[in-house]
């Protein structure tokens, strides 16, 4: 397992991660009302690989928001507004990555596949892609 770093664009909101490092990447697109006007492309990570936040005064550093059922917890950074991960509605056991929030090292980003998300047809999409089998362990 190979450890990663995330951080928003100013640098103040900072996390690591683990997975395996030649691993391929699936990275979705979602089109619900928050993904798509940001244009967050994504990939999740089990509960258990997120090590934790690297950030003194994280809640103050940060905006909570939340809307509909209130199960995706998203803190945006208070200086740049950049989300670099988040918990979302799909995958509460687990976290959503910002792909373009990670340092990847040396080596560079691991081949990736992205596929689409319909999060207009939520449920009908969640029940389709298998996106909730992404943050289970093996």
């Amino acid at each position: 397992m190979e450890i990663y770093n995330i951080k928003c664009h100013c640098g103040k909101i900072r996390a690591e991660f683990r997975r395996e490092k030649n691993q391929p990447l699936t990275l979705w697109d979602c089109n619900c009302s928050d993904c798509c006007m940001r244009r967050n492309i994504h990939f999740m990570i089990p509960a258990s690989d997120f090590l934790g936040v690297k950030t003194n005064n994280y809640e103050d550093e940060t905006i909570l928001y939340q809307w509909g059922t209130k199960t995706a917890v998203r803190r945006f950074c208070r200086t740049c507004g950049i989300l670099p991960w988040y918990i979302p509605r799909s995958n509460p056991d687990g976290y959503g990555i910002t792909y373009h929030c990670v340092d990847w090292g040396d080596d560079g980003p691991p081949e990736v596949t992205t596929r689409t998300y319909d999060g207009e047809n939520w449920e009908k999409s969640h029940a389709e892609t298998g996106i909730a089998k992404e943050t289970l362990k093996n």
